[in-house]
């Protein structure tokens, strides 16, 4: 069937066709021309609305199985297509952990409604740490990237290990930079916030020791080894200057350390506790810095979604993490300001799929059709009726925000949020 996107603004710096406002005609999955004033069986008008290729998300938590009153992997696939994103990578921090070839045909076998799944298996048997889960059988069953999802890679051994199995078939090792001693039991970022408000802090420094180890492991080993949520600008000049020196390493930086500092944590609102933590505006500004200059490849979601046992408690006792998957447009158009939206997107999209070496999808004839729609002057009240994540641990939740998702093709089929 022949779709027609009429009147769309298209915003895709690899695009022929970025800033201008066209139509798109889709034929069976894939664009076969755009311009002016084409036709199409059913016409979708999108006046006033950008269209962008759809959003990858690197790292995300559906929490099927095991711990589906949080969220499950319908909600989860939900979430993602009212946030405008195509493709989903999922960690591997469910019950059981995400370490067999049964469990990866499990998550893969659900990429339906418009998002397709992608499996970041276990790097070591459940995410303990201990024993190298198998690595071989873990990638022949479709798995994308190796990774102890939420926790780091501690065993420096097993690192080790992991990134010579890799390099069989230029597989990806990620990690989360941080020390296993330094980041335990603290709430927030380590300094004068943290003392003001009573709580054990995470110095900066637990990150920068964890990427140096990890750097002169892959220096010694070789491979390909992704950093996930940076948080520091120490963190940032590492990163860069090992891409100088020509070693194989990306990272990424979660969507929320954009926006917040340790100063918003004054009220103790515990939708606003993070691992890694918010930290300085200088960190801040450093990570939107390194985004711009490329050191940083991808922005992710890190979609975790908690129940109200595990959120609605004290500060230094509730569990980490934000759901965000529904409000990440917003977020970027709040940015913009420091953050052009042009990059944001990019990092959003082709940056993540280049580091999994996936086919590049563009707003022209030939590719794909894998388009978000979205509406930036759109304000909406983000709430339980604009809200299909099984969660709400949120710092914007029922605050009216600007800018939302119209809807996602993919698949064939548009699927348009309401």
């Amino acid at each position: 069937m022949k779709t027609l996107l009429a009147n769309a603004q298209i915003m895709d710096v690899h695009s022929k066709y970025h800033g201008e406002t066209l139509d798109i005609l889709v034929e069976d999955g894939i664009i076969s021309a755009v311009g002016k004033g084409l036709e199409g069986k059913k016409v979708i008008d999108l006046e006033g609305k950008v269209v962008t290729p759809a959003f990858f998300d690197f790292f995300a938590h559906f929490n099927e199985p095991g711990l589906e009153h949080k969220e499950n992997l319908t909600s989860g696939i939900k979430s993602a297509l009212f946030g405008g994103f195509s493709d989903v990578c999922l960690i591997p921090n469910t019950h059981p952990v995400i370490d067999s070839k049964s469990d990866v045909g499990f998550i893969r076998g659900r990429s339906t409604a418009g998002v397709e799944l992608h499996v970041i298996a276990a790097v070591s048997e459940g995410c303990l740490g201990e024993n190298l889960t198998e690595i071989l059988d873990l990638e022949d069953a479709g798995a994308v990237a190796f990774s102890d999802g939420l926790s780091p890679i501690w065993n420096t051994e097993l690192l080790l290990k992991a990134l010579q199995y890799v390099q069989k078939f230029d597989g990806l090792i990620i990690n989360r930079p941080k020390d296993v001693h330094l980041s335990q039991f603290t709430h927030m970022h380590e300094g004068a916030m943290s003392t003001s408000l009573g709580l054990k802090g995470e110095p900066g420094i637990s990150e920068e020791i964890a990427i140096k180890r990890d750097l002169d492991i892959l220096k010694y080993a070789g491979g390909r080894l992704h950093f996930s949520h940076l948080s520091t600008a120490r963190g940032v000049e590492l990163i860069k200057a090992a891409k100088k020196k020509g070693l194989q390493v990306t990272a990424d930086v979660a969507v929320h350390q954009l926006l917040y500092t340790e100063e918003d944590l004054i009220d103790y609102d515990s939708n606003l506790k993070s691992d890694p933590p918010f930290r300085s505006e200088r960190d801040r500004k450093a990570l939107i810095k390194g985004l711009k200059e490329g050191i940083i490849d991808a922005i992710i979601s890190s979609h975790q979604p908690q129940d109200p046992e595990s959120k609605e408690l004290e500060f230094d006792l509730a569990s980490p993490g934000l759901m965000s998957l529904p409000t990440v447009y917003s977020d970027l158009l709040a940015l913009q300001d420091e953050l052009p939206l042009e990059i944001a997107v990019q990092r959003l999209t082709s940056g993540p799929r280049a580091i999994l070496g996936l086919p590049e999808v563009k707003v022209e004839e030939g590719s794909t059709a894998k388009l978000a729609v979205f509406d930036p002057y759109q304000v909406w009240e983000f709430s339980a009726k604009h809200n299909p994540s099984r969660s709400n641990n949120a710092p914007k939740y029922g605050k009216q925000l600007t800018g939302k998702c119209f809807g996602v093709y993919n698949q064939g089929t548009f699927f348009q949020n309401k």
